[in-house]
């Protein structure tokens, strides 16, 4: 005949004989606290926590869902700067599938100016591309370029201020290839410029642990003053009154004869 517990003391003596039941107990305990049940005894899973997209920790999340897009544009749009012109065609499929995206792309309400001038950015690449395309006036394409850059400089600002970044772009630039009498002579008689798509860092010293003093934005120029010895940089003017001198490595920029 089995025996009945019914009181604290019966149930103690049981544990001090078997005390491997007081492991099946404890871990029925902790199993029944760690879950929940619905009115009709069916287990409920524990609600995930919900990240705010806008707050310090969801932020830089959901700035790289908006980032990734742009990357890929960059890309589209260097092949585009160097793709022969028969070619041109399919690259700006590849640019307007680009812009589809991100135009379908939902972001939260702290990032809706990112959205918006990254999509300014692209359409002006876009239709300045297909312009040269049809064989517009240079000066529409010029004025074109110019403003993709700038719209590309307002995306890289509101990127940094959005992750907390600081972003140093030169008080003046000049064009990829400078009009007479617009920059004075190089001491060296030649000029770096930056022919890619992304902004050059300009150091106070010829290393890349050194502290940044400024950035050449895209198409921008400055004078070359001299070079290291193993000629990986060069000391370049910065805009200004011309007391105040930069590093940048000649890797990263095109060496061309001053105007």
């Amino acid at each position: 005949m089995p025996l009945n517990f019914v009181n604290g003391e019966e149930i103690w003596f049981m544990l001090k004989k078997r005390p491997g039941m007081l492991f099946i107990i404890l871990t029925f305990l902790i199993s029944a606290c760690s879950s929940q049940t619905s009115p009709n005894g069916t287990a409920v899973a524990a609600s995930p926590t919900v990240v705010d997209p806008c707050s310090a920790e969801g932020l830089p999340v959901e700035v790289e869902k908006i980032h990734k897009h742009m990357r890929e544009f960059d890309d589209a749009s260097l092949i585009a700067a160097n793709a022969p012109i028969n070619q041109l065609t399919d690259v700006i499929s590849e640019m307007q599938r680009i812009r589809r995206d991100t135009e379908d792309q939902s972001v939260p309400a702290c990032l809706t100016d990112l959205k918006k001038i990254q999509l300014a950015h692209m359409n002006t690449v876009i239709e300045t591309t297909v312009a040269f395309l049809g064989g517009a006036d240079p000066e529409i394409l010029r004025e074109g370029i110019a403003l993709s850059r700038q719209q590309h400089n307002q995306y890289a600002i509101e990127y940094a201020r959005l992750l907390g970044l600081t972003v140093v772009v030169l008080p003046t630039s000049t064009p990829l290839i400078p009009a007479a009498g617009t920059q004075a002579p190089s001491p060296s008689g030649y000029v770096a410029v930056n022919s890619g798509t992304d902004d050059v860092q300009l150091y106070s010293e010829p290393s890349e642990t050194s502290s940044v003093m400024a950035v050449l934005v895209a198409g921008g120029s400055v004078n070359i003053l001299a070079q290291s010895s193993d000629s990986v940089w060069l000391s370049v003017a910065l805009p200004g009154d011309g007391s105040q001198s930069a590093w940048v490595q000649a890797s990263r920029v095109t060496i061309l004869p001053s105007p």
